[in-house]
């Protein structure tokens, strides 16, 4: 099927259903292109969505379509033009510009009296940073614990390093919209598909060799037992084939014990939420 014939079928859609649409013919699933277009994935699911409050500026949204498009066999160019007239960011039209009329004196304040409002609002401004600063520096020297003058100072003990909390059951996690995929060496697939926020996995302790391929290594959270991998990869860059052997895992975690969060910390996405 040539471009133009993808593209006269979506007349009436939303650039977003022209693009979903074309990806499920070619039999493309999200992950796969956000792998190919470097485009993140929650960016391609907000398109086809018509999330456009997800996404970032116009320009750069029009140009994930055009690529996306592209990767496609479409008309990028196209596309991307139609996503700006749907977001109502299209090419504004060329307006010859109105003719230069001079202001009334009589309603133009003096360039005086402006200066004058400028110093003010300069002075002021200092002043509250001024104030704004001895302020903090005397709550933080209140707020200080004082030494006590009759205990001797004693070293601090050196840190002690955590060893990992023995093996339990291993649980992947979504901190945030992820797509996933757990499997054996086999073959096997014993989760496909997309996680919220939430979400959880437990690995069965019987799968031989089982795997992880996410979408969002920064949205995907790994556990043996209570202990908590690091970060298996680039945050926002697919990762494919890691181990969730229990062993492998805990690997991970003594060979990076100082990347450690505790068990109650907050991820970045319930500080956000918390936010809210």
């Amino acid at each position: 099927m040539s471009d133009g014939e993808d593209i006269d079928e979506g007349l009436g859609m939303r650039v977003g259903d022209r693009l979903a649409h074309a990806r499920e013919k070619r039999g493309l699933s999200i992950a796969e292109v956000a792998e190919t277009t470097r485009i993140p994935m929650r960016h391609i699911i907000a398109i086809e969505n018509g999330d456009y409050g997800s996404l970032p500026a116009p320009t750069y949204s029009a140009g994930f379509v055009k690529v996306y498009a592209k990767l496609l066999g479409l008309d990028g160019q196209a596309l991307s033009n139609a996503f700006r007239a749907e977001t109502g960011q299209a090419l504004p039209q060329r307006h010859e510009p109105a003719p230069y009329e001079p202001a009334d004196p009589a309603r133009t304040p003096p360039r005086g009296l402006a200066i004058l409002v400028v110093l003010i609002a300069l002075v002021a401004g200092l002043g509250y940073l001024y104030w704004r600063g001895t302020h903090d520096n005397a709550v933080e020297l209140a707020s200080a614990p004082q030494p006590d003058a009759a205990a001797p100072a004693a070293a601090a003990p050196p840190p002690a390093v955590a060893a990992p909390a023995g093996t339990g059951p291993v649980t992947v996690a979504a901190n945030g919209d992820v797509w996933m995929k757990i499997y054996q060496a086999d073959g096997k697939v014993l989760f496909m598909g997309a996680m919220k926020q939430g979400d959880s996995f437990v690995v069965p302790p019987d799968a031989v060799e089982p795997m992880l391929t996410t979408g969002r290594p920064g949205a995907t959270r790994v556990t043996v037992g209570s202990s908590v991998v690091p970060p298996l990869g680039d945050p926002d860059h697919i990762v494919k084939g890691v181990s969730l052997k229990p062993d492998a895992l805990l690997a991970r975690i003594t060979a990076a014990p100082a990347a450690q969060p505790p068990e109650n910390a907050t991820t970045p996405v319930e500080n956000s939420a918390a936010l809210q």
